[in-house]
């Protein structure tokens, strides 16, 4: 796990939990941090890409350093979603989910993907086959493009089922942004558990920094890292 800490004075601290494949070179992720960093502190995390454990690689190192923050808010896309959600740790204040990846959405029949998570391999071999401009948003770069991992292994697909289906439930203090185009995570995985009334959807890719309708959102996601759910009321 990396973490870049972008500090322009600011008072007040965010975690910045980005997804699978995110990382803050990228110019749309870019965007996204000089916006949250006119407001705070930003503490951005880039996941680790070839796991075999969610809980050992992704959710207890980013629980190891957010201990160390007080009273912050969390901004967390699609994978950082799925981490933070499983993420019991004092001081959070609201969490903002931008397309959180919390339910299955692979290019496989069910019972293909079930048979692939028992293989007891780590290589990544298994296609994505959804990772391009018109999946991620109509502002992705070729760099995002190309950085973006196209393969997976069966012991990702077996860790990652492992902490969907043990989701906690959604906490009183979250609510998220999501397309209901979206190619890359299933949309109804968001809608069973958050209510409607904390879910904004936007028309996009599935990276709400890398679509044209960020500017038209951008201010409530800030609102909301500020208030939580009345700032979609």
């Amino acid at each position: 796990m990396q973490v870049r800490v972008y500090d322009d004075g600011a008072e007040r601290d965010c975690l910045l939990v980005l997804g699978w494949g995110n990382r803050c070179r990228h110019e749309n992720v870019r965007w996204l941090v000089d916006r949250l960093a006119e407001r705070y502190r930003v503490h951005a995390v880039e996941l680790p890409t070839h796991i075999t454990d969610v809980r050992r690689e992704w959710v207890a190192p980013v629980r190891e350093y957010a201990a160390d923050l007080d009273d912050f808010p969390i901004l967390a896309h699609s994978a950082g979603g799925l981490t933070t959600a499983h993420l019991d740790v004092d001081g959070v204040t609201n969490r903002v989910y931008l397309s959180p990846w919390w339910g299955d959405d692979l290019p496989f029949p069910k019972a293909v993907v079930e048979a692939l998570s028992r293989l007891p391999v780590t290589e990544p071999f298994l296609p994505t086959g959804t990772l391009e401009r018109e999946a991620i948003g109509d502002l992705a770069t070729e760099e995002q493009i190309r950085d973006g991992p196209d393969a997976a292994s069966p012991a990702f697909l077996r860790t990652t089922r492992r902490a969907h289906a043990s989701l906690p439930p959604a906490r009183e203090n979250a609510v998220a942004f999501c397309s209901l185009t979206d190619k890359i995570v299933d949309p109804r995985a968001i809608g069973e558990r958050l209510p409607a009334d904390r879910i904004r959807l936007y028309d996009g890719g599935h990276e709400l920094f890398s679509s044209s309708a960020r500017d038209r959102h951008i201010d409530t996601v800030l609102d909301a890292l500020e208030r939580g759910p009345g700032a979609l009321s």
